[in-house]
């Protein structure tokens, strides 16, 4: 037996996975349609790959199609989908698997029974438009792979008790230069010798992916030197840099380091609009 889930997943959330899961309770095999348009805000790729991880033991296609008369308020949009539908998928659809109306359309277009799930969202209280409207609220229902694409960051210079410290304040991580975890080692010629300057900038940029899906809403990024933000990979561009001299850094808000509190630190992400 055979399910479909449809969805833009814009972004995916808990409440998409509690579907995934119940679905997959409920047949021998899921399939799930990732439907993106170029034109909206999370790249359609990016959403597909979030899916692929997220659902391992699925089936996830990506649907590219534009198709214009299929937008959820038309009335020909359950059978343009289930055409699309029959199309990607290569055998017969048993069951449809939403929590809105539009399923019951769509399941009878295909010849499928409808399992509605949660249609109140009582269980799981959100939704994608309510992430893209306020993700600091709601950031306890997104996924680890899916936080990076909304995290605020935020580079403390020359300071990292401060960085700890507003972390701490904030619930949130540090992420430290990978060399300063050689150093514990001590002046070992071993772990000089096996890793390159290549090596040490590919695992600070592992560590910040890493560290990245455990943040909770802002990570803070320590950094020794004002040069070291030049050597940071574009997605970890800092929102926000706390140094003792200014420091004017493309699209960053700058704060003094004798004024940084974790309360000042929230009210510029958020009057900057980058934290809702």
């Amino acid at each position: 037996m055979n399910g479909v889930i449809l969805g833009r997943f814009m972004p995916p959330h808990n409440g998409h996975l509690f579907l995934v899961d119940f679905a997959r309770a409920m047949v021998d095999h899921l399939y799930i349609l990732v439907c993106t348009l170029s034109s909206e805000i999370i790249p359609g790729e990016t959403r597909f790959q979030w899916m692929q991880e997220l659902a391992p033991h699925c089936t996830v296609l990506h649907i590219t199609q534009e198709i214009p008369q299929a937008h959820r308020d038309s009335p020909q949009a359950p059978a343009l989908w289930a055409q699309a539908i029959h199309q990607a998928v290569p055998g017969q659809i048993d069951r449809v698997f939403a929590s809105e109306p539009y399923g019951h359309e769509l399941a009878r277009h295909l010849k499928a029974q409808f399992i509605p799930l949660d249609p109140s969202r009582s269980n799981i209280p959100v939704s994608a438009s309510m992430i893209r409207e306020d993700p600091w609220t709601h950031w306890e229902h997104l996924p680890p792979p899916v936080r990076p694409w909304f995290l605020r960051r935020v580079a403390v210079i020359g300071n990292p008790a401060l960085a700890e410290s507003l972390a701490a304040a904030l619930r949130t991580v540090t992420a430290h230069p990978y060399q300063e975890f050689l150093r514990t080692f001590g002046n070992s010629p071993a772990f000089e010798e096996s890793l390159s300057e290549d090596d040490c900038a590919r695992a600070n940029q592992a560590t910040l992916a890493a560290l990245a899906r455990r943040a909770r809403r802002v990570i803070f990024q320590a950094l020794p030197a004002p040069e070291d933000l030049e050597n940071l990979p574009s997605q970890a561009r800092p929102h926000l840099i706390i140094a003792d001299q200014p420091l004017y850094h493309s699209g960053s808000a700058f704060l003094q380091t004798s004024e940084a509190t974790a309360e000042t630190v929230e009210r510029i992400l958020i009057s900057h609009k980058l934290l809702a």
